[in-house]
Formats: structure tokens, sequence, C-alpha cells
């Protein structure tokens, strides 16, 4: 009985067991393919930027005195030399008014004493001294008139004002703002890049840039490389200038693009056969019907392809679909190679 029992059983594992052995390897994998070439490419950096005023300032008195008349306009155009705000100068103005008159006197002194000299009537000490207290006292008139004219805050070039934040009758402190005035003529844009491109970026460089909610593309043109690296962001600031500004408003927020080289070849490869790796991003690479696994670096990205830079080289076949099954080692048939 023993013996009839173990023929039984092994009879039924052989029956269990031969279908499984039955169905031989898995099949391949179907996967669409792209075969890597050099293309034209005319790389182009994409970055951030933000737009600034060519020039602009936030006037302030230059000392503590009383606003008597306000003379601009807000928001107006003004020339360079626009007389702005009147502050209270009364009180210079009759300081220099005695100081004219002590000058006066003076110089007659000094031009009376130059005609006594050549007879000996009085001494070459004598006229020295009233010399001296005339050079004295046109001095002080000169420090006055620069008192009085810190008395008149004028535009220092032309542009467009903005608020006004004070109102006649305020005394002014030199902390106080009076109001901003931004020269719009032109606008410089800011934005900064990674060290790598260093050496790719050059004053009279043309990009473009857009801004947010506008469909509009500005050109401008580098004219500030900052000759040094930031060593906190690993970037290099550079300034650009647009020469025409219509719809810009300083402090926008600008979408740069600059163009690196225009008649460039490059491996490029469909974005989605790239898959992220621990140490960076990796495409499949199929050789001989199999799947191997190759760690690539990225450059530029576009729409729908993606610059590869080291890890690839021109003619290699890569899977660009259904690679959530793909596996290193496992077979790959490919559906098209385009």
């Amino acid at each position: 009985m023993r013996i009839f029992s173990n023929i039984f059983l092994l009879f039924t594992t052989l029956v269990v067991l031969s279908p499984m052995h039955a169905q031989g390897p898995p099949a391949a994998v179907k996967a669409e393919s792209h075969t890597v070439k050099a293309v034209p490419f005319a790389e182009k950096i994409q970055t951030v930027g933000t737009l600034r005023a060519n020039e602009s300032v936030t006037l302030v008195a230059e000392t503590s005195r009383r606003l008597t008349k306000v003379v601009c306009v807000e928001g107006a155009q003004v020339k360079a030399g626009d007389l702005l705000f009147q502050l209270d100068d009364a009180e210079l103005q009759t300081e220099l008014l005695e100081i004219e008159s002590r000058l006066s006197l003076a110089l007659a002194n000094k031009q009376r004493n130059e005609d006594l000299l050549p007879s000996k009537a009085i001494s070459q000490l004598e006229a020295d001294m009233t010399a001296a207290e005339w050079r004295v006292l046109d001095a002080q008139k000169q420090t006055k008139l620069v008192e009085i004219s810190k008395t008149k805050i004028v535009a220092p070039f032309a542009g467009r004002l903005g608020t006004r934040k004070v109102s006649e009758g305020t005394f002014l402190t030199p902390a106080m703002p009076l109001i901003d005035l931004h020269d719009v003529a032109q606008i410089k844009i800011d934005f900064s890049l990674p060290e790598r491109y260093a050496s790719a970026i050059k004053v009279g460089q043309d990009f473009t840039f857009t801004i947010a909610g506008q469909g509009k593309v500005h050109a401008g043109t580098v004219t500030v490389i900052e000759p040094a690296i930031d060593p906190q962001t690993r970037s290099l600031l550079l300034r650009g200038i647009c020469t025409e500004p219509e719809g810009l408003i300083p402090g926008g927020f600008a979408d740069v693009s600059i163009p690196l080289s225009a008649s460039a070849t490059s491996l490029m490869v469909p974005t989605q056969a790239i898959v992220p790796s621990p140490r960076g991003h990796g495409v499949y690479l199929v050789t001989n019907g199999k799947a191997q696994f190759k760690e690539v670096t990225i450059g530029t990205r576009t729409n729908d392809q993606v610059q590869i830079l080291r890890g690839l080289a021109e003619g290699d076949v890569i899977a660009t679909t259904n690679l959530n099954r793909i596996r290193p080692g496992v077979d790959v048939s490919l559906v098209t190679t385009p």
C-alpha cells in the first residue's frame, strides 16, 4: 500500500508541475523606440528676472525745515532741474542779506587799502587783514547760498513722478521721503544664470523676455556682467537693457530666454524616454533585444525633447514607451524605430 501511495503522490506532483514548465520564458516587452542622433539645436537658457527703472530715486530733504510749497504734480513727467518742492528759506535769506552788507563794506575797505598801500600810508599787514576779512565774508556768502539751494528740491534727472508722500506745512527731516522719481525711458532687467554658463555669455548679447499676462515678446541686450560668481547661490548676475519699454513697469517679473548658439548640434531624445534614478536621470538602452539602464546627464529641456550631454552616443537605440515594465536584462521587442 505504501508503494502505491508513493507512486500516486509522484504522479500528482508531475501533473501539477508540468503546466508551469510548459509555459517557457516570459514574453518580450513591446516598446516603441528612438534612435539617438545629433540634430541642429539652438540652445536657450531659461531664467527669471526683475524689471528695474533706468534710474530711480526717492527724494528727501537735505535739511530739517518746513515745507512751504509743493510745486510738482503727482505722476507728471519732469525734466532734470525742475523745481519740485520749496522749503522755508526766510531765515537763510535774512542771514544772506546781513553777510552781503558786511561783504560790501569789506570790499570797500579792501579796495581803499590797496590804493593806499603804494604810498606807504598803511602797512602791508593792514592791507592783508582787510583782504582776508573780505575773503572770509565771501566764503560765508557762498556757504549761505549752498544752504539756500538745499531748500529747493529739484529733479536730479528726467523721469516720471510717483505719488506724493507729504503735504504743505509738514516739518521735513532728512529721513522723511517726499516722492519717488523713475526714469522709464529705458528698462533694466536683472537676472542670474548658473555659473556653468559664465563663459558663454558676453556683453552685447541679445535676449528676449516676456511679462506675465502679456503676449508680447520684448527684446533686450546684455549690458553688464558681474565680475564675480555669487558664492551663496553659485550664480552669475547680469543686467540687460530694453530700449522699447512700452507696457513695462519697474518691479515686474520677467521670463528671460537667452540663446547660446544658433548653429550647434546636440543629441536630443524624447522627453518621455527619461527615467528618474537615484543619481539623477537615465534611459533604457536596447542592445541585441536586451534592456540596459544607462545613466545620462541632461541639459536643456524643450516642450518635447531633452538634450543629452553625457551617457549616450549617436546611433544608440532607446525605449520610449512601456518603461514601467522594462527592467535591466529584460527582453524588449521594438515596435517602431523612428
